[in-house]
């Protein structure tokens, strides 16, 4: 039997979270910058730094999620004002 330890670290945050990117010309690294208050009124700060190539796959996808998430919702609304617009016509009979 393999026996392996995993240390995970989750972060949730609000609409009142400092976002902070920073792209270093000298060492090629990305920087991102988390942070932001509890309701207990502590500090917390979470800096990332990534390699170049991997924070341009991750802006790739994030983009490509952020895309298929306003595709999503596009095709709901619409979806929502055909039901609508179906029973508001049936209404009208």
């Amino acid at each position: 039997m393999k026996i392996q330890k995993t240390n995970a670290l989750q972060v949730e945050c609000n609409n009142e979270v400092y976002l902070n990117t920073y792209v270093s010309t000298w060492s090629g690294n990305v920087e991102l910058k988390f942070a932001g208050y509890e309701s207990d009124g502590s500090e917390y700060k979470l800096n990332i730094q990534l390699p170049l190539d991997k924070a341009r796959a991750l802006a790739n996808e994030l983009n490509a999620d952020l895309e298929n998430y306003d595709k999503q919702k596009a095709e709901e609304a619409k979806r929502l004002a055909e039901k609508v617009s179906e029973v508001e016509g049936s209404e009208d009979e």
